[in-house]
């Protein structure tokens, strides 16, 4: 008997869609990896001539077994260390199957290997890879075959770029009828990560002791306090532990980000760091900092990602409270490097958040120094947690495309397209003002470069510039030491030397491309302030010492107000709780010293969670009507 058939097809046939798909797409895009369709065992060519009995068992190949040799490919790809049962590789990297049939495997024999993502194929998408294992050449996917008996060893490469997440295999043998496809085993479902040991990937980094920390590690800490008492928190991302590749697989499918998109990191990155807030859908977690954690976890509570995720995941997106930056770092970590991105927490202390977009962070104080708390939008976050991952920029123009860290944030600060996120950001350009740049570059330049502005208002509202800080914003950018816990201080990765030709470079070119600066010049103050403030417990007594210093030849009064108040992290004010006035009759070259005492009745009144407090000091000199300003944040120990 003779059959009429044709080779079997790319890819196979899409589904007609039940109802129209909200008049935009004829099909819905792959947007999941998760629960993919179970194919059909048997297709049968369209021009084939059916037998009238059963096809003759010696008439085609029989799959018997498919062999994944787990321990072998996770040792290879560095994943062996996932507690999961399923084979887990990384992309570009060769990996190993055996596939036994019921006799011996012959070069007339077809079979393909047939590889699924989603449950919407098409193979220009990437998301269906058929694999003939008789051909040669013509597969995207490298393949090299060991026939032994009736079994054949198949050495497969996957592409560079494709996509990540959980496949599912196939083995198809074809016949003049049709192809004969394997049953659906879940065993054999695989998944695929990125991959830093591979050259061809964009998120190749060549050097093993930073793959190692910045992939392969579960251990960090995560840095806090403030720039002259830097704490560190313990921070277990467990991206190893068991059900947290599901976990971060569910959050990438919860984007409804296209399959195809996956391909690239830095599209994961930027869905990433909008799915790990709640605050536009149902993301990860909940921030709150209102000092009232009484319907879930206090962000202090957390030690980790693990139970996040997993109680995100277990709960089936239902948001997971409660979080602070620190918290969002954390978790977006986790998920970075489970999925094989290479990624590490950020500190930066003295965080601006200028709610204008521009750089200036605006301080207003009233005429008699005090602050005037009304005027004043922006603040300083004693310190702010982000992220880097490491990745090419395919999205950038040539200069700025090639592989280095990118600045993504999870926590819910100002909306980005429409959507509370931020980044990725390349941190060199943010070094060198390019804040044009996708994505929010000038909003994280003013991070780290903001002016603190002191505004003088009278009764009238209207205000003039008294003083202006340069320093104060970005003094320190820490980040974990590679393969220890100590801190590595990376702030001139993100700013050029203070005062520096490169620095005023970088300001002018932020500025040119629409970052509002503040262009006042101002004469040097011939007084200057130091504040002294001593380690300090929670609940403890102390004194606030200042150090009010004539630089000149001549005589200066100065007129000091002090305002003491108990500041969230963030910077914003939970109550003043004490303005002390005095003027000071300086001797020229001459130093006083104020002694301001601050009794813990006073401040525990207004204390909250991770609370600081904050000192700001305005000095008002008859004799020339200048200003001096002095600030500091003590960041309070707890017994």
């Amino acid at each position: 008997m003779s059959y009429l058939y044709s080779d079997p097809p790319e890819f196979l046939p899409i589904p007609e869609p039940s109802k129209p798909y909200q008049g935009r797409k004829n099909v819905p895009w792959g947007t999941t990896d998760d629960d993919p369709v179970d194919l059909p065992e048997f297709e049968p060519f369209e021009r084939a001539l059916l037998p009238r009995g059963p096809l003759d068992k010696d008439d085609k190949l029989v799959v018997k077994s498919v062999e994944l040799h787990k321990d072998k490919n996770k040792a290879a790809h560095r994943t062996n260390s996932f507690k999961h049962k399923a084979l887990i590789i990384r992309r570009g990297q060769e990996f190993t199957l055996t596939v036994t049939f019921d006799r011996a495997y012959t070069p007339t024999d077809k079979v393909i290997l047939e590889f699924t993502i989603g449950d919407n194929f098409l193979s220009d998408k990437e998301t269906y890879i058929a694999l003939d294992l008789g051909a040669s050449t013509g597969n995207k996917w490298e393949t090299k075959n060991t026939v032994k008996g009736n079994a054949v060893t198949v050495d497969i490469k996957p592409i560079a770029d494709c996509i990540v997440g959980k496949y599912v295999m196939n083995v198809i043998v074809v016949t003049p009828l049709g192809k004969f496809r394997t049953k659906r085993n879940r065993k054999t479902d695989f998944y695929i990560l990125f991959n830093a040991w591979c050259p061809e990937d964009d998120v190749f980094l060549n050097n093993e002791s930073q793959r190692k920390e910045y992939v392969l590690n579960e251990q960090g800490v995560i840095y806090n306090g403030e720039t002259q008492n830097v704490a560190q928190r313990p921070w277990n991302y467990g991206q190893h532990k068991r059900g947290v590749l599901e976990a971060c697989f569910f959050v990438l499918n919860s984007t409804d980000m296209p399959l195809d998109n996956r391909r690239y990191a830095a599209n994961v990155a930027r869905r990433g760091s909008a799915i790990i807030n709640s605050q536009d859908e149902d993301g990860v977690l909940v921030g709150n900092w209102s000092n009232d954690y009484d319907k879930g976890t206090s962000p202090t509570s957390w030690t980790g990602s693990a139970e996040i995720l997993l109680q995100y995941h277990h709960q089936n997106g239902v948001p997971v409270k409660f979080a602070q930056c620190w918290v969002f770092a954390g978790v977006l970590n986790t998920f970075f490097r489970c999925l094989g991105i290479p990624s590490r927490v950020i500190t930066n202390f003295n965080s601006a958040h200028d709610n204008d977009g521009n750089l200036k962070t605006d301080i207003y104080v009233k005429k008699n120094g005090k602050l005037d708390r009304r005027r004043t939008r922006d603040s300083v976050w004693n310190y702010h947690c982000w992220n880097e991952v490491w990745t090419t920029r395919r999205d950038l123009p040539e200069s700025w495309n090639a592989a280095g860290w990118q600045v993504v944030d999870a926590t819910p600060q100002e909306t980005s397209d429409g959507q509370f996120r931020c980044g990725p950001t390349s941190v060199k350009a943010i070094k060198e003002g390019e804040v044009c740049l996708p994505f929010d570059g000038s909003f994280v330049f003013a991070e780290v470069n903001s002016n603190v502005v002191f505004h003088s208002t009278n009764k009238l509202g209207q205000s003039e510039i008294i003083r202006m800080d340069t320093t104060y914003v970005g003094t320190k950018i820490f980040t974990k030491e590679v393969g220890s816990n100590g801190a590595e201080d990376i702030t001139l990765t993100y700013k050029n030397q203070e005062g520096s030709a490169s620095d005023r470079a970088a300001m002018e070119r932020a500025e040119s491309l629409g970052c509002v600066g503040s262009r006042s010049t101002l004469k040097p103050s011939n007084v200057t302030i130091e504040m002294v403030v001593p380690t300090v417990q929670l609940e403890q007594d102390f004194n606030l010492l200042l150090k009010v210093k004539n630089t000149s030849t001549e005589k200066q009064t100065v007129q000091l107000t002090t305002t003491c108040s108990v500041t969230y992290y963030t910077g914003v004010r939970s109550g003043i709780f004490k303005e002390d006035g005095q003027t000071l009759s300086l001797e020229p070259s001459s130093t006083e010293q104020v002694t301001i005492e601050i009794l813990a009745k006073e401040y525990m009144e207004f204390m909250v969670d991770q609370g600081s407090i904050s000192f700001t000091c305005v000095g008002k000199i008859q004799e020339n009507s200048q200003a001096v300003t002095a600030a500091r944040v003590l960041f309070m120990k707890y017994s």
